[in-house]
């Protein structure tokens, strides 16, 4: 059998990539790989773990942090079918939630919503789930090959929940593709495994965008309560005429604050700071809550609960684990208490379950750190060059100004916008400007002369997000202003070589505080590297990703131009360098002289 690949031919350093991934699973071992941008990686990907999986009886589960992610795998999978007459069956899955054609339902808050589910169908009460007693799934499975999007219409449209139609196509499935929630939520891993009949140990796991996974399983894990919470929670009780008392949690929150902050504006809480009469009640507390927000919900046709918020918090609250902190913080409007995960160990563990893992990113470098972080100490490590020629990105560093946040004043961020306006006249065409931060971004935006801006703010919806890229596509000499680790600058392509220029304004450190303190002292004591694991190089990877969102295929050509005097430093130009060629100062010099004519004229 020949390696599934959709194309007649493979791109530059695609075919090693594939042969890796092969040999690696020969070995029945996991393997990272750093791949840039253009050698094809959902491809290569898949045309060795299908082949593999085929002589071997297993299965293929393609993992994405985004579900836009997911439609490159459909078409990679229709083109593979189509090109070798093979029969793979496929499922594109994405939450419970987002697959759920009852209106009544799927507006629900997520906490809310899968409660509601859990109602509905216990009672008989889902006309589009007790509707999928009786069909025939064979008539819908040619339907999977369109994608989540176009199934989920092809189930509403006859009355069928599209998640149980879905998941009982999956049992089936030699693929299936899904999002992290599915198994980076542990809880949810358990009840996906079920539904899909995954069998972990017998499946190969391909997590793309790989760089992500520590950071989102950790989000998934973080629980929040704060006084403004309670008062909330206080009003559904008053709505429903519920008489559970409230008042000690607000009470709890006052004295944490008191004897733990007093001047400070965040704090440690251990187990021993909670009250042991939360601690003999918790179970009974919680039932009574999760009770009480189940009434709320169906009663008041609500979509949210805080009262559910709150019952989730205290199912947590006294986990006891250096893996995890709780922090209380203070600011005018509330008080505030937080579980946050440092490092996420029982996901790690599920992870190593499987039969073997693929995971792959554009920014998986230094290898040797993510194999860390992933647990995986036998995992084979691969990095390829990138196929786009060397001379389409000329990469410099401006080391003229700083965000660097002690030096941060009305001066700096004039002498930066000076900056962006004087690059931006060397550069026909749109050019993208990234910043660490919004506060950073707003200063400086006020002192920028070049018109039109297009730009990223605070709190945006989708619709809003949408817009801007509408609008930078309808433009050829733009400034675009948005923020280091948002929407817009990672996982989005810009296609057509829309941005001719990127600027990457300072380096999107994470604001020092207890948290970031407490990761950088753990992963000391785990890994022996604790302030590059937990600080340093997030912020880096986060620099590489904003920079490569301009070149994006092989004839695309860009300037890179990173503002900070930092990223002279050694520290910060050796991580760089393992990413970009940069240039000398000689030749930046002559760019901001228009002297660089050649490339200059071409963008």
């Amino acid at each position: 059998m020949d390696f599934l690949l959709r194309f007649n031919k493979a791109r530059p350093f695609q075919e090693d990539m594939i042969k890796d991934i092969y040999n690696a699973l020969k070995e029945k071992k996991s393997i990272l790989i750093n791949a840039p941008t253009g050698i094809g990686k959902t491809d290569a990907a898949l045309a060795s773990s299908l082949r593999f999986a085929l002589e071997n009886n297993l299965r293929v589960l393609f993992l994405t942090p985004k579900k836009s992610q997911h439609n490159i795998v459909v078409e990679a999978l229709n083109g593979i079918n189509e090109k070798y007459n093979l029969d793979i069956k496929f499922v594109d899955l994405i939450s419970k939630k987002e697959l759920c054609t009852n209106p009544e339902a799927n507006s629900l808050e997520s906490d809310i919503f899968y409660k509601a589910c859990e109602e509905l169908i216990k009672h008989k009460k889902c006309i589009y789930f007790n509707n999928i007693k009786d069909i025939d799934l064979d008539k819908f499975s040619k339907y999977t090959s369109l994608g989540h999007n176009n199934f989920f219409d092809v189930a509403f449209k006859n009355g069928l929940c599209a998640y149980e139609l879905a998941t009982n196509l999956a049992k089936k499935a030699d693929v299936i593709i899904a999002d992290y929630g599915h198994i980076i939520n542990t809880y949810i891993m358990g009840l996906f495994s079920k539904r899909v009949a995954l069998d972990v140990g017998s499946t190969i796991a391909i997590w793309d965008e790989a760089h992500n996974i520590n950071e989102i399983a950790n989000e998934y894990m973080k629980r929040t309560l704060s006084t403004n919470m309670i008062k909330k929670a206080k009003s559904e009780l008053l709505e429903i005429k519920n008489n559970i008392d409230l008042s000690y949690l607000e009470f709890m929150l006052n004295e944490l604050s008191e004897k733990k902050l007093e001047n400070k504006k965040e704090a440690l809480v251990y187990n021993n700071d909670i009250p042991d009469t939360l601690k003999e009640n918790l179970d009974e507390i919680i039932e009574e809550l999760e009770r009480a927000a189940t009434e709320y919900i169906i009663n008041k046709k609500a979509k949210r609960s805080y009262l559910f918020h709150i019952a989730k918090f205290l199912s947590n609250v006294l986990i006891e684990d250096e893996s995890i902190i709780k922090v209380i913080t203070k600011d005018r409007e509330s008080i505030k208490l937080s579980i946050i995960s440092l490092y996420p160990k029982d996901v790690i563990d599920k992870i190593k379950e499987f039969y073997s893992n693929v995971f792959m990113s554009g920014t998986l470098l230094p290898l040797e750190m993510y194999r860390d972080l992933f647990g995986i100490k036998d995992a084979i490590i691969k990095s390829y060059s990138s196929p786009f020629p060397k001379e389409n990105r000329i990469v410099f560093i401006d080391d003229s100004a700083t965000t660097k946040f002690e030096k941060r004043s009305i001066e700096q961020y004039k002498k930066i916008a000076e900056r962006i306006d004087l690059i931006k006249e060397r550069i026909n065409g749109n050019v993208a400007v990234f910043f660490p931060s919004f506060d950073v971004e707003e200063n400086v935006f006020r002192y920028i002369k070049h018109s039109p801006i297009i730009r990223q703010k605070r709190d945006m919806n989708s619709k809003e997000v949408e817009k801007i890229i509408s609008d930078l596509y309808k433009e050829n000499n733009a400034l675009f202003l948005g923020v280091m680790g948002g929407l817009l600058s990672e996982g989005i392509d810009y296609k057509n070589n829309i941005i001719k220029g990127l600027i990457i304004v300072g380096i999107p450190l994470s604001t020092p505080n207890i948290e970031i303190e407490a990761k950088i002292n753990y992963y000391e004591k785990l890994f022996g590297a604790g302030y590059d694991y937990a600080y340093i190089i997030p912020a880096i990877v986060k620099t590489i990703q904003a920079a490569g969102r301009a070149i994006r295929k092989e004839d695309d050509k860009a300037f890179i131009i990173l503002l900070d005097e930092r990223y002279e430093w050694k520290k910060y130009k050796q991580l760089i360098s393992q990413f970009l060629d940069v240039k000398d100062k000689i030749a930046f010099s002559s760019f901001l002289n228009n002297e660089t004519s050649n490339l200059t004229k071409q963008t």
